[in-house]
């Protein structure tokens, strides 16, 4: 039983690769298309697409606590956002950090690292009762709204003020980041691009499910709390889309989707993604998430930020610190935090 739940666990994760590999492929011919800038598609299209596994396990586990199939399985869906932020702020950005050098604007950090931590204060307060429930969840969703909308209105401000060289140069923006994006893939039909993202989109769904069970069923075996999986199991592989579609993207010159990928998914994961399966039924939030996790996270953040902001880059030697930052948060969750 443990050796077939951790061969389904495998094929999930081959799932997800692959799935955002489709995805990447589909958004770029399309978004070439519709000239959209790299940065667009990271913050919008890119980013709610790669957090779909999320948002499925939000949805799905709300069905199972509507249906009595799961009652408890509260720990595993808040624990997957907390643990989805988590991996990506620490994990993902320091092995992206790791394999080149990130770059990132004024502009960016001024825009999105406020969001980011106001997110995390948001899921917080309405988490002080150890509940979250479905009027705050449709707060969530509206809130996430009308930050995307922000998103659209001041890039659409910035294309008009890309002209205006001593601007961009004070700001350190990205010029790439706001041309239109060049696929580097082979001219298809629109209706093959749009397969192209269909089927990435579902392989994504289908490979998130798989290693939700596969990883409960090894919970299980080990007897490991539900709040634990969904933090380091489940959190770690619905973060899988997002590495891989983030290294695909630096490795193809596309360094505007990459930041915008990591900052937007994480908005929409601790936004959209709870507040998707909490507006069905009210999601209890177990009191370590409060004491412990939610605390690491604040303060991940802040060290990121401070890391990004300090120079507008993350150096290989501070991606090296992110990942030890986070192997440390998994040594202590184990060891020490799993009630």
């Amino acid at each position: 039983m443990l050796l077939y739940a951790i061969l389904l666990l495998i094929v999930g994760f081959i799932g997800l690769f692959f799935g955002a590999k489709f995805v990447v492929i589909g958004l770029e011919n399309i978004a070439d298309r519709l000239h959209i800038s790299h940065l667009m598609v990271g913050l919008t299209i890119l980013s709610i697409g790669t957090s779909l596994p999320e948002i499925a396990v939000s949805v799905m586990g709300a069905f199972d606590k509507i249906l009595g199939i799961d009652p408890n399985i509260d720990g595993i869906v808040i624990g997957n956002k907390v643990g989805s932020f988590l991996t990506q702020i620490t994990l993902i950005i320091g092995i992206l950090a790791a394999t080149q050098p990130i770059f990132v604007s004024k502009w960016e950090l001024r825009r999105e690292g406020p969001m980011l931590f106001f997110s995390v204060f948001i899921f917080l307060l309405f988490s002080l009762d150890k509940k979250i429930t479905q009027f705050e969840a449709l707060l969530m969703i509206i809130i996430y709204f009308i930050y995307l909308s922000l998103v659209i209105w001041s890039e659409r401000r910035l294309q008009k003020i890309s002209l205006k060289h001593n601007l961009m140069e004070k700001q350190r923006l990205d010029t790439v980041s706001f041309e239109p994006i060049e696929s580097p893939h082979k001219v298809t039909s629109t209706s093959k691009d749009i397969g192209y993202l269909l089927i990435g989109l579902f392989i994504l769904l289908f490979a998130a499910e798989i290693t939700l069970l596969s990883a409960h069923d090894i919970s299980k075996e080990f007897n490991i709390p539900e709040n634990v999986v969904g933090i380091l199991i489940v959190g770690f592989g619905t973060s899988l889309p997002e590495l891989v579609a983030d290294l695909t993207a630096i490795r193809r010159g596309s360094y505007g989707i990459a930041v915008g990928d990591i900052l937007g998914s994480n908005i929409c994961d601790i936004l959209l993604a709870t507040g998707s399966g909490a507006i069905l039924i009210s999601f209890n939030v177990p009191m370590i998430i409060l004491l412990f996790d939610i605390p690491v996270l604040f303060l991940a953040l802040t060290i990121a930020f401070y890391f990004l902001w300090t120079e507008k880059n993350l150096k290989r030697w501070e991606g090296i610190l992110l990942i030890s930052f986070y192997s440390v948060y998994v040594i202590l969750k184990l060891s020490m935090f799993q009630i």
